[in-house]
């Protein structure tokens, strides 16, 4: 006997229910872990520096900038003979190990055709500097195109004497300014910054390693591993902190500044490197954090499984949009939004509006962090940035084994008032 009509109308209704009902769920559940950012919790106390850096930077090409990252390294508030500066020149073919020399690192030239990108030449330079002997207590990493708060390993080095094993620097702009597509870039870290870093370790959870300003105890990386299956390597020691019991924190006055890129197809490029490596730690991880959520109930690997669900779940999102209008427009007798006979029209859409376009969250952080009016229309084109976000979504989906690494042009030495 085969379904009828009936039936399959109803099922259908089942599932978009289901979906519907997991959306508004973790919809909710950021919108109320949003809160635990409009406060900063007390830092630990500052005690006399103790704590010896391996500072790396990994640069490909990076001749015209590196001089800057340098430069504002060797201007820490820290004691000199606690830090070293290595850089990693990899497979470059500019003058960029010629200039690290001259501004003070110690180089390391590497080529390998095979195993490219920033992951695999950190690794690469970490053995290297493993064989000197040198006893660090922490990796300090960033990218050749920063600029590094004088007070960044100064703050770092509170957190280490308090026990943190991973601390995470605020993620600052070089030039949001600069174009409406590096200023969305912009509005997206002072968001995350302070509605998901911050909030994350105001309440003990784990904030997300950042790939830059990312600051771990070498017993860490002893204990975990550094060998990066993916694309977006910062992510993935993050997942592996998590399911280690360690939850990094977020140092809220050590900041580091990036340059975006200005255009949308080199924004393209790089956020599709970045959402392909988080598709491939959503098949690789997704098990073994539900594991540890369930046998051991840690919230933290809970809380990493809704970031990296956030795709998927923004492309639900849109596609439970476009079956509503279908659904109105064909008035159908039973509408999908209330086919669960739980959430509301407007709790949903109220809800969504807030996670997606996020305009009163998204004011508040702007206001929080102080940013100048002349840069808060970028909200409007914000809504736009978004938008690109669901086709690059799809593709980076169905494309997620493309291991291919975009580099990034970089050419601003200086910081951007904001």
């Amino acid at each position: 006997m085969h379904p009828g009509p009936e039936f399959i109308r109803r099922l259908g209704y089942l599932l978009l229910a289901v979906l519907q009902d997991s959306v508004f769920v973790l919809s909710a559940y950021q919108s109320v872990m949003s809160l635990f950012g409009f406060y900063q919790r007390r830092k630990p106390p500052l005690r006399n520096p103790v704590t010896r850096f391996a500072v790396v930077v990994a640069a490909h090409n990076e001749a015209h900038v590196i001089s800057d990252v340098l430069d504002s390294l060797a201007r820490q508030e820290y004691p000199r003979e606690l830090f070293d500066v290595y850089v990693v020149a990899d497979n470059c073919t500019d003058d960029t190990a010629r200039v690290a020399q001259q501004h003070g690192a110690i180089v390391y030239e590497r080529t390998d055709a095979v195993l490219t990108g920033k992951g695999h030449a950190i690794g690469w330079l970490l053995a290297r500097i493993k064989s000197t002997g040198q006893p660090y207590d922490m990796m300090a990493m960033f990218d050749a195109d920063n600029l590094v708060s004088a007070n960044f390993l100064r703050e770092v080095d509170r957190y280490a004497q308090a026990g943190h094993r991973a601390v995470q620097g605020y993620l600052d702009m070089k030039n949001p300014g600069d174009t409406w597509i590096s200023l969305s870039y912009a509005i997206g870290y002072w968001y995350t910054n302070r509605f998901w870093d911050l909030a994350r370790s105001n309440i003990g959870l784990a904030s997300m390693l950042g790939g830059t300003g990312s600051c771990m105890a070498m017993s860490l990386i002893d204990e975990i591993g550094w060998n990066p299956h993916s694309i977006t390597e910062d992510l993935e020691f993050t997942m592996k902190c998590v399911l280690q019991g360690v939850r990094p924190t977020w140092a809220w006055d050590a900041h580091v500044y990036d340059e975006k890129p200005l255009t949308m197809r080199a924004s393209w490029n790089q956020r599709m490197r970045w959402m392909r490596g988080h598709f491939q730690l959503g098949f690789r991880y997704t098990w073994p954090l539900w594991k540890r959520f369930f046998t051991r109930f840690d919230m933290a690997a809970f809380d990493i499984l809704v970031y990296i669900g956030q795709p998927i779940w923004m492309i639900f999102s849109y596609l439970l949009m476009l079956v509503n209008i279908v659904v109105h427009f064909a008035h159908m007798a039973v509408p999908v939004w209330a086919s669960a006979g739980i959430v509301t029209p407007w709790v949903w859409v109220a809800l969504f509006a807030l996670e997606w376009f996020a305009p009163p969250m998204l004011v508040a952080s702007l206001l929080l962090e102080k940013v100048k009016p002349k840069y808060w229309w970028g909200v409007f084109m914000f809504a736009v940035y978004g938008l690109t976000w669901v086709p690059l979504d799809f593709i980076a989906l169905f494309t997620r084994n493309n291991q291919t690494w975009f580099h990034t042009v970089h050419k601003r030495a200086e910081v951007s008032e904001t």
